[in-house]
């Protein structure tokens, strides 16, 4: 850990533990649709594209236009996200798949992030055919989960969510999903921690972001980094006192990074905009999924211009990436430097529409590396 060293020993640091950006899987966001047939209070997508379900050939392009720009030598993972992906269709992945195929000397994975709802067996077989990952949105317990995530008649979504976790093990297909940290769940950890591990369903727990939908109901919603902090710091405890039975996000990158030769997770290693790019249904290009419809972060056109060796040298592009533990207020004296490199410029935007401010999360993500650290340490001692 760092305490307060010169600059250049930051950045000798940090390179060590981020010395090859390649070694990183390339993050290729796909929205393939913009809009949803539920309503989730707190989703932090609202339509932006002028273009609600993406074309099977803007899919194309830009399938054929980031598996040539990255090479055969690193790993593409293409995940179809929305809105609710699955709107558009099953013909729609068939032919994503198909492409894909034609590429047999590049490593590419393909997943779907759903709210599982629209999962039926016959793209369940597809899914299994052809090697595409399935995860899903559950927020836990019935009334948990039905508190936030609704269709759009107001109904919770619990039980075709739970209908589709079923479906998925019945298929031999792994189940993981994303749940969302928010006011009305943040004081119940440990029931939701016991619903996903009872489940045996892994899981990646995030903040609520102000953006999109969630932004009308973020006074009722939001919560502050100290509390982001303690109900985290709380999930691991439960989680590490049971030897982790289950996957939990961020929690598994974290402990890892801690001990660890480089540094893992978007949030973290400080090299995210070189590692991820986000395509709208319209083709429209941002550096993060939470960016897309922001005109002032679009970075181009798929459908236009795939050149994306320009697009990395534009204004946006540069100043984006000018983002560092030098340049972020109170960064480069953090005892975790090293292992968060500013943590996530989406959520340093979300508090005043500034990139150059620190992760809205700092004081709880500090809070949490260092309960984590000193729960390592801790264990080490007992086993010596």
């Amino acid at each position: 850990m760092l305490v307060t060293v010169t600059h250049d020993e930051i950045r000798r640091r940090i390179g060590e533990r981020n010395r090859n950006p390649q070694q990183r899987p390339y993050a290729a966001i796909m929205k393939s649709a913009d809009t949803c047939n539920n309503s989730c209070t707190y989703c932090y997508v609202e339509p932006h594209s002028t273009v609600p379900i993406m074309t099977k050939e803007t899919a194309e392009i830009a399938i054929r236009t980031i598996l040539e720009y990255v090479g055969p030598n690193r790993q593409v993972n293409f995940i179809w996200h929305g809105g609710e992906p699955l709107l558009a269709g099953l013909p729609f992945f068939k032919h994503i798949a198909d492409v894909c195929d034609e590429y047999v000397e590049n490593r590419i994975e393909n997943s779907i992030q759903t709210n599982g709802t629209l999962l039926n067996e016959e793209f369940l077989e597809l899914c299994v055919n052809r090697h595409i990952l399935i995860s899903l949105s559950i927020d836990g317990p019935k009334d948990i989960h039905d508190l936030m995530r609704k269709d759009k008649g107001g109904r919770g979504t619990f039980y075709q969510v739970m209908d589709a976790v079923a479906m998925i093990r019945n298929v031999g297909l792994p189940v993981g999903c994303v749940t969302v940290l928010h006011q009305q769940n943040l004081h119940h950890i440990e029931r939701m921690y016991k619903f996903f591990r009872d489940n045996d369903i892994n899981f990646r727990i995030n903040p609520i972001v102000k953006s999109g939908r969630a932004t009308r109901a973020y006074n009722e919603l939001s919560i502050t980094p100290k509390e982001y902090g303690e109900a985290m710091c709380k999930l691991f405890d439960l989680w590490f006192e049971e030897d982790g039975p289950i996957q939990i996000e961020p929690l598994e990158t974290i402990v890892g990074n801690l001990i660890g030769p480089t540094v893992w997770g978007c949030d973290y290693h400080g090299t995210c905009l070189l590692s991820i790019i986000s395509v709208n249904p319209d083709g429209g290009l941002y550096p993060c999924g939470r960016f897309a419809g922001l005109e002032n972060f679009k970075l181009g056109d798929i459908n236009i211009n795939s050149d994306f060796e320009a697009m990395f040298e534009s204004s946006l592009f540069k100043r984006l990436s000018s983002r560092s533990p030098l340049t972020v207020s109170g960064c480069s004296d953090c005892e975790f430097v090293e292992i968060c490199n500013t943590g996530c410029m989406v959520t340093a935007f979300m508090g005043r529409n500034r990139i150059e401010d620190p992760d809205y999360y700092c004081y709880g993500r500090r809070m949490l590396f260092s309960h984590i650290f000193n729960a390592l340490i801790g264990h080490l001692r007992d086993v010596q």
